[in-house]
């Protein structure tokens, strides 16, 4: 793998950036494959401003292919978060009704950093937050995930943040995280989220059927 080296994710890098997600992200997110229509589209412009203004913190990294000329073949997409920042989306997901299966998938997950107290836990003010880890089809199972994610720990270090975490949607990411350092600080079943009906909404597959959320002091 000598012809793959990481660098940062640049905000000129988006449409590439949004063409790997749909083909090696969302395909595979364990959420994602609960059966059914989903109606989910990935690329509108509302999360493009929003991809757009967490890679302009210049916290995220992709693995290229010098071979294939410079192609992304893994992202590693971080943010800066605050309290505030769990505390204003958790509002925003709950000031909703859901009514897409995707607004269920948010409601959960913001539940989760919020259940989670991860701040007061930690005692600090901010952490680098590691939202999606995504791994080419064609570069699997080679340790990519593994060396991304450790080019992110040490360029939080290296930025001062105390903590780093991530919510893991799948075993795979889970084990990264563990076999880094990283301990699970917050674990909840999927079958546990249902709608007002009372119904299961997310059925991911085995083995992947809780959602872990990691953490490292730095």
């Amino acid at each position: 793998m000598t012809n793959i080296t990481i660098r940062e994710l640049k905000p000129e890098d988006l449409d590439e950036y949004f063409r790997f997600l749909t083909e090696n992200f969302y395909c595979d997110e364990p959420l994602q494959l609960t059966p059914g229509d989903h109606n989910f589209e990935p690329d509108t412009p509302e999360r493009r401003a929003s991809r757009l203004a967490v890679i302009k913190q210049g916290l995220s990294l992709v693995a290229v292919d010098s071979n294939d000329g410079g192609r992304i073949v893994a992202s590693a997409y971080s943010e800066t978060k605050v309290p505030n920042d769990f505390e204003k989306t958790w509002r925003e997901v709950n000031e909703k009704k859901p009514t897409e299966f995707i607004d269920h998938v948010d409601l959960f997950l913001a539940g989760i950093d919020i259940r989670s107290k991860l701040f007061e836990r930690f005692e600090v003010s901010k952490v680098l937050y590691l939202n999606i880890l995504g791994v080419g089809k064609t570069v699997r199972q080679q340790g990519l995930g593994r060396r991304l994610v450790s080019a992110v720990i040490e360029l939080a270090r290296s930025k001062g943040f105390p903590l780093i975490a991530v919510s893991c949607t799948s075993l795979h990411s889970t084990r990264i995280m563990s076999a880094l350092g990283m301990s699970c600080i917050h674990s909840e079943k999927c079958s546990d989220y249902k709608d007002e009906d009372g119904n299961v909404v997310l059925k991911p597959p085995e083995p992947h059927t809780s959602i872990n959320l990691m953490a490292m002091k730095l």
